[in-house]
C-alpha cells in the first residue's frame, strides 16, 4: 500500500478534479438553459399574452416553461450519462488511454463507473436544470396580457 501511495494520491486528486470540472459543466449548462428560456419568453410574449387573455393562469404559463427547461436538462443528462458510461466502458475494456508504466506501475488508466456517482451527478444535474427554469418561468408568468397585446 505504501509503495503505491503516490498512485492512490494521484487517482484521488484526479477524482476531485473531475468532480470540480463536472460541476462547472453542469452550471454552464444551467446558464445555457436560463438564456434559452429568457429568449423564448421574449420571443413568445405575444403568445403568452394571448394565452393569458384566454384565461390561462400564471401557474400554467410557468409550468410550460418549467417543463421545457426540465426536458432540456433531462435529455442533456441522459445523453451525457450514456456517453460517459459508454466511453468509460470502452476505456475499461480496450484500455485506449495509456499512462507511462515506469512511473505509475500501470500501463493504462483504470476506469470504474460507480453507480452512486452516476445517480449523484444525474440527480444534481436535474435539480440544477429545474432551478435554472424558475427565473425565466416566473418572468413569463408575470407578463400582463393587456400590456403585451396593446402594441400588437
Amino acid at each position: 500500500m505504501d509503495m503505491n501511495r503516490n498512485l492512490f494520491s494521484a487517482i484521488q486528486l484526479e477524482k476531485t478534479a473531475m468532480f470540480v470540472i463536472l460541476t462547472l459543466i453542469v452550471f454552464v449548462a444551467a446558464f445555457a438553459i436560463i438564456s434559452h428560456l429568457i429568449l423564448m419568453v421574449a420571443e413568445k410574449r405575444r403568445e403568452i399574452g394571448v394565452l393569458r387573455a384566454l384565461g390561462a393562469s400564471a401557474r400554467s404559463i410557468m409550468l410550460i416553461f418549467i417543463a421545457e427547461g426540465v426536458l432540456i436538462g433531462g435529455v442533456g443528462t441522459l445523453v451525457g450519462t450514456a456517453l460517459g458510461v459508454t466511453l468509460g466502458t470502452i476505456q475499461q475494456t480496450y484500455q485506449i488511454v495509456k499512462i507511462p508504466g515506469d512511473v505509475y506501475q500501470l500501463s493504462a488508466l483504470p476506469m470504474r463507473v460507480s453507480p452512486r456517482d452516476l445517480v449523484l451527478f444525474g440527480v444534481s444535474a436535474l435539480v440544477v436544470s429545474f432551478l435554472a427554469t424558475i427565473y425565466p418561468s416566473r418572468q413569463a408568468a408575470r407578463l400582463d396580457p393587456v400590456e403585451v397585446l396593446r402594441y400588437e
